[in-house]
């Protein structure tokens, strides 16, 4: 079985040092070097507007510093790290989300819109997939709806309105196997067939079978084995080639400008994307470690274990 080496692991480590925003430089800290979930709870907690949304550019190619659903989420990705940890800072963020989910904003008959459905995302600088189209702020979307229907039964007050509406969306789309994976939305296992998998036809901009699966204590897990032994082989092999982060050359992103045109003749890779793109890597580089330490693809022990930080409890 391949394995990612203690070596590897440290020139990642530096990597992450150099590179890595607070908010995934306090994560690193906390799953792989004992580091403080406090101080990464209070990194996104930076994030978190006064309404109890989330927005800035928490994902990393959309700066509209206002809340939408969709940035929720990813704070919800964020926030899932933590596991079972216990904290006043945990707590206020939390309820900050529940405030601003029962506020309803963007919330339809039948849930909530996706990352197109928010007018304010042209005000900012951000990739085609966020620019906002009058189409979907009509329109429910999926995945987002089923993740934030997931948080508000699981925290939210069950005598609560924002409570009953989500018991409703729940059981809406319980026969919907689309959900929100890494930021994809509709991401749909069923229809990817995924146990067929193939890396030559997958499609590159979709998250691997792997982090669908998530650990070897998932339902899916016995089914797909074959398949997340392949992505994890293939996670292995990128990580030991990556030697730096690394900017996109000027004749690819030309290339992106012509193949997505702008609809009002604007650029979309200025500088804000430039820098968002580069922190991908070292978020990315996160990620894939988690996931590999998740399925005993490291070559060597850190110095605890995810378990044991989880059942931490602060009230500070």
């Amino acid at each position: 079985m391949k394995k990612l080496s203690k070596d590897h692991f440290i020139r990642l480590r530096k990597l992450v040092y150099r590179n890595a925003r607070p908010l995934d430089f306090t994560k690193w800290k906390y799953l792989f070097e004992n580091g403080s979930c406090e101080d990464f709870l209070s990194v996104l907690s930076s994030y978190q507007n006064e309404d109890g949304g989330f927005g800035y550019n928490i994902e990393c190619n959309n700066w509209n510093p206002n809340s939408s659903p969709y940035t929720v989420c990813i704070a919800l990705d964020y926030l899932d790290t933590t596991g079972d940890y216990v904290s006043s800072t945990k707590d206020t963020i939390i309820m900050g989300i529940i405030k601003y989910l029962a506020s309803g904003i963007y919330l339809l008959e039948n849930g909530w819109v996706g990352m197109q459905g928010i007018p304010s995302n042209n005000d900012f600088a951000h990739l085609p997939w966020f620019h906002f189209d009058p189409n979907k702020a009509t329109e429910a979307d999926i995945g987002v709806t089923k993740r934030l229907s997931d948080f508000i039964l699981k925290y939210a007050d069950e005598s609560s309105d924002i409570y009953h509406k989500a018991v409703v969306l729940k059981d809406k789309y319980k026969l919907s196997g689309q959900i929100l994976l890494n930021g994809v939305p509709d991401y749909d296992p069923v229809s990817l067939e995924m146990k067929s998998f193939n890396p030559a036809t997958w499609p590159f901009w979709l998250p691997l079978p792997v982090y669908f699966v998530g650990s070897p204590n998932s339902k899916y897990y016995p089914e797909l084995k074959h398949v997340v032994d392949i992505n994890l082989d293939s996670i292995i092999n990128t990580l030991q080639n990556t030697n730096e982060i690394q900017l996109a050359p000027e004749e690819e992103l030309n290339a992106f400008e012509q193949n997505n045109p702008h609809p009002d003749g604007k650029r979309w890779c200025v500088a804000e994307q430039a820098i968002g793109n580069y922190y991908w890597g070292t978020h990315n580089i996160t990620s894939n470690l988690d996931i590999l330490r998740k399925f005993d693809r490291l070559d060597f022990h850190l110095l605890f274990t995810q378990d044991e930080h989880s059942t931490k409890t602060t009230h500070c």
